[in-house]
């Protein structure tokens, strides 16, 4: 089945990187959306620590929630927020998948502990201070300790440079890993979605590219690849390129740049087979030169987009229903009539866990202010974002996650409120999930209200992290490092608790307004409710859609009431109060 062509549909990401002379601050970007219906969105994080010699940090499957063994703590590790650190290091990714029989995705690992990509991650941002040191602890420890899961794409940035790896394992040919690391180049953006992007990269300098010593010989010693080392694909040697990945994956990646990037750097018509699964030698680049810096505002756009105005646009068929929603409830593929068919697959899906658009600030920010995290948890489209900073250790409850990474049983032995099966009032989770259905079936009318909403609160949101970041640039020059952090902290346990309250009061607001199907304006006239209801009015594309499937089955006689007298002539049914209530 065409689902299968895109691995892990139900955990499926996008990734934007932005080297700062792309971005419209000067700072580097990366945004991430993880896409999981089964997976809780909040954050999790570790306080910096020194450990006792001998110690160890237990490691849990981040897809499988499984214990996978333990590994040697360091004697020093970095406080890690959500996917930040308070060195000023973010790390995002995506899954590619890759050669099924490199993939260790839930086999047991036979020669000790395993790392899966998400431990591997948040290991790393404990350990590494910079982009380029986070790429060789995170091979290190995949090499040392073995790696638990199939390829992935992991997006790195720091102050100054923000590197694209891909690494995938070596399967039962042997432990470790075998990868390719390229920086962004100065003044352009990059992209992945579930597919692995990177071909060519030889010569291999490493002022700009990092790769594993043995990433062409060990394909070679196993059958992979018999080509020259100079015309090695990493992309199409351990990920190769199907219509799913091209479809459901790389066509995220096109509308993206179709967006952003100048005309003589991506033709977005000569491209577009390609996206559409019909000519895959048409690959895409990697980096690309947007016409105009990028805003964090843009990068948020970009991030809960839905194929607006484009060929793969899926508001504009009679599947968007009758308020042009781009969302399809039956999964990527489906079948009728022996033909075989897919949805396509949207940057904003609905079933988002957390997304953030990540600003990594310059070097002379002081580190545990340096990496900006503007955070939602579900629906990048609807979900308000809360800045958290790298060096925060505190979170409002309705935010925090602890250590967790998801898992529900360690939520309730942290005695944490709310899961995927557990509602609860005190979850950002469950309150932007709330907002976000409101959407979904009135998304006419009620997303400009969410939108107004969002852009509200970001302004708020904004003044209050100028000013904790004046407050704390004074404290750490004046030396106060403890009274620093905790102005941090304070910070982040506010602006999750207004960004909650907020979307408890919107939900109440939409419930109200659009009750029923209908819209319900405050009207003082209206002795009875203080209010009016006004009923939805369709276009007459959608219309004319009913029309041509049901022909003459609704349409009401002309001059129906024409043949009784005037003086005897009855109400029309349509026009009794409350239409027959």
């Amino acid at each position: 089945m065409a689902l299968l062509l895109c691995v892990r549909a139900s955990l499926a990401c996008t990734n934007i990187l932005v080297s700062p002379g792309a971005a419209a601050d000067g700072h580097a970007h990366i945004t991430y959306n993880a896409d999981d219906a089964n997976l809780y969105g909040a954050v999790s994080h570790w306080p910096a620590a020194t450990h006792a010699n001998a110690s160890t940090r237990p490691i849990f499957s981040w897809d499988l929630g499984i214990y996978l063994g333990e590994i040697p703590q360091p004697r020093r590790t970095f406080n890690v927020m959500g996917n930040a650190n308070d060195q000023g290091l973010v790390i995002g990714e995506t899954t590619h998948g890759g050669l099924e029989v490199l993939s260790n995705t839930g086999k047991t690992w036979r020669n000790g502990t395993v790392l899966d990509y998400g431990q591997l991650i948040w290991v790393t941002l404990q350990r590494a201070r910079t982009a380029r040191e986070a790429i060789h602890t995170m091979t290190e420890l995949a090499n040392t300790y073995g790696y638990a899961s199939s390829m992935e794409g992991f997006s790195i940035a720091d102050a100054d440079e923000v590197w694209y790896m891909e690494l995938i394992g070596k399967g039962s040919f042997g432990r470790g890993v075998v990868w390719v690391a390229l920086k962004v180049p100065e003044g352009y953006v990059s992209a992945h979605a579930n597919q692995a992007r990177i071909t060519r990269f030889q010569p291999c300098l490493p002022a700009d590219c990092l790769a594993a010593p043995d990433v062409v010989s060990f394909a070679v010693a196993h059958g992979l690849y018999d080509g020259a080392a100079a015309d090695f694909s990493f992309s199409d040697v351990y990920d190769p390129l199907t219509f799913g990945g091209a479809r459901f994956c790389e066509a995220r990646v096109w509308y993206i740049f179709s967006q952003i990037a100048r005309a003589d750097d991506f033709d977005a018509a000569y491209y577009l087979p390609y996206a559409r699964g019909e000519d895959l030698t048409r690959r895409m680049p990697l980096f690309v030169r947007p016409r105009a810096r990028l805003s964090r505002a843009r990068l948020h756009e970009l991030m809960a987009h839905h194929f607006e105005a484009s060929w793969f646009d899926p508001s504009r068929d009679v599947g968007a229903g009758a308020e042009h929603s781009p969302y399809r409830w039956n999964g990527l593929s489906w079948e009728y009539a022996g033909g075989a068919y897919v949805n396509e697959r949207v940057v904003g899906v609905q079933y988002t866990a957390w997304h953030f658009v990540a600003t990594v600030r310059a070097a002379s920010v002081p580190p545990p202010m340096r990496a900006v995290l503007w955070l939602g948890v579900d629906d990048h489209a609807y979900a308000p974002k809360v800045p958290l900073h790298g060096g925060a250790a505190a979170l409002h409850p309705s935010y925090d996650d602890a250590n967790c990474t998801g898992r529900a049983a360690c939520r309730e032995a942290h005695a944490l409120r709310g899961g995927v099966a557990h509602f609860s009032w005190d979850s950002a989770w469950w309150l932007s999930s709330l907002v976000a259905d409101q959407v979904y079936t009135r998304l006419d009318r009620a997303a400009p209200v969410v939108r107004e909403a969002r852009q509200r609160l970001d302004a708020e949101l904004e003044a209050d992290l100028a000013a904790t970041d004046a407050a704390a640039a004074a404290a750490f020059a004046a030396g106060e490092e403890e009274r620093a952090r905790a102005l941090l902290d304070a910070h982040a346990v506010s602006v999750g608790g207004k960004a909650s309250a907020a979307w408890k009061a919107l939900w109440e607001q939409l419930v109200v307004q659009f009750i029923d199907g209908r819209i319900t304006k405050l009207d003082p006239a209206n002795k009875v409710s203080g209010a009016t209801k006004e009923a939805v009015q369709f276009t007459d594309a959608w219309k004319a859609k009913v029309v041509a499937d049901t022909g003459e089955h609704y349409k009401e006689p002309s001059a129906s009431l024409d043949h009784f007298p005037a003086h005897r002539r009855p109400i029309p049914k349509l026009k009794v109060k409350g239409v027959l209530g």
